[in-house]
């Protein structure tokens, strides 16, 4: 069970910033308040712009950590992959490195040594102050997301249904290559998805009661202006479109929405900034049925 609680889908937090300021600036009062590890023994006329200095110190860690370090391992840091264990993990690693950082930098501005002991000591306080609020965070907002989401995608799926034949001037959707060399024809109805591959864009359709995937060499903002015009395309991702008519079901966990799509088996993510729109326009939508 813990492992499977471990291995669930956890939202990767794409706004670093809201996690780098508020720890930087609690570590920035809280080390001249509460001088931890031995500190209060320490002497100096800049005591308290040296202590601190391990503000300053954490917010270079947090830069390193949570936007350098993704930028160089971006396979790593996927919302696709992200889960409950590598969230705890990561921020395990950030304490670790947050308590290595203090220690090198109490080393050249306290002239703490670099010995086993100390680096224990300032392990083992670093990680004791955050463990229990890391884990109670990540295991919080977890389950209240999963609520939450679930809740949401249930009232979505149950308002689903089979849209009337209407008549629209937007029957026929044409999608052209960059050079103009390629070119496919479909009926919007048959549209079940336009996803970015890429420098591609790849179209799902129905044809002849089968799914068909068509790569085109071109970009999403071209598809994404392709659509504009029509009220059943909706692009619920920087990489997704979707035919709004060919939601068969919606679901939720702490990442957010997904769909299913008619015929296609790979679940279709809502960016977590769209899920407001996405329930409104899939309101307004049903209510028009």
């Amino acid at each position: 069970m813990i492992r499977k609680y471990l291995l669930q889908q956890y939202p990767y937090e794409e706004n670093k910033w809201k996690i780098i300021l508020p720890i930087s600036i609690f570590i920035l009062f809280f080390m001249p308040v509460f001088q931890p590890f031995g500190l209060s023994e320490f002497q100096s006329h800049d005591k308290l712009l040296i202590l601190a200095g391990y503000g300053l110190v954490t917010f270079i860690i947090l830069m390193i950590d949570m936007i350098l370090i993704p930028v160089v391992f971006p396979k790593v840091y996927t919302e696709e992959k992200w889960t409950v264990f590598k969230e705890m993990l990561n921020f395990l690693l950030i304490l670790f490195t947050i308590g290595l950082g203090n220690l090198v930098y109490s080393h050249f501005y306290i002239g703490f040594r670099l010995t086993f002991q100390n680096i224990l000591i300032f392990q083992l306080f670093t990680v004791a102050i955050g463990i229990i609020p890391v884990i109670a965070i990540v295991m919080i907002k977890q389950s209240y997301l999963n609520r939450k989401n679930a809740v949401s995608a249930g009232m979505i799926t149950s308002g689903l249904h089979p849209r009337p034949d209407v008549e629209t001037q937007f029957s026929a959707l044409k999608i052209f290559s960059e050079g103009g060399k390629e070119e496919l024809e479909i009926l919007f109805d048959d549209l079940v998805f336009i996803k970015s591959e890429g420098n591609y864009i790849s179209t799902g359709y129905i044809k002849k009661g089968k799914m068909v995937r068509t790569l085109i060499r071109n970009t999403m903002k071209y598809a994404e202006d392709l659509i504009a015009p029509i009220p059943a395309a909706y692009k619920c991702h920087r990489s997704w479109i979707v035919n709004l008519d060919k939601i068969e079901k919606v679901s939720g966990n702490s990442q957010g929405l997904k769909l299913t799509l008619a015929g296609f088996e790979e679940p279709v993510p809502v960016a977590r900034n769209l899920a407001s729109d996405f329930k409104r326009v899939m309101g307004e939508r049903q209510a028009t049925y």
